[in-house]
């Protein structure tokens, strides 16, 4: 297996994770759930909708050297949702599977040897599964309440 396929793997799995999650939840219940003191299950898809969008988005410009932009990670966030507390989570569910889809194709098509070592694109590539790791606890907690 080569680095490319190995982080796909592991990026994956953290994708599979949350999807068995997810799928226990409804409208009702995402709205419902807290994932931590302010976002609701609901908030959390449409947090990693625009973050998994933008991961695969970057990908390419970093691969050609680029920097990925500079974030105000409070504004984006709240930015996000706001956009996102005007959709139900049955609408937000299918957006997250295809920005994920998405990501493991850009992430397929990305160059291996700039995946090896301390690389800015590995890095990048790297806060993904850091990402749903980071969420992971609250959404855990979330799904034992229901």
């Amino acid at each position: 297996m080569n680095v490319r396929d190995a982080l796909q793997q592991r990026l994956r799995k953290k994708m599979m994770r949350m999807r068995e999650t997810l799928e226990r939840f409804n409208d009702e219940s995402a709205e419902a759930q807290m994932v931590g003191p302010h976002w609701n299950v609901r908030d959390l898809v449409g947090h990693f909708v625009f973050w998994t969008t933008e991961s695969a988005a970057q990908m390419p410009t970093i691969a050609k050297g680029g920097k990925p932009p500079a974030y105000d990670l409070k504004r984006v966030n709240d930015d996000v949702y706001k956009k996102n507390r005007r959709m139900s989570y049955v609408m937000l569910l299918p957006q997250l599977r295809t920005a994920e889809d998405k990501l493991l194709d850009t992430l397929g098509r990305m160059p291996a040897d700039q995946l090896v070592g301390d690389t800015p694109l590995r890095e990048w590539v790297e806060l993904q599964p850091d990402h749903y790791d980071h969420h992971w606890p609250g959404l855990k907690k979330a799904a034992e309440a229901l």
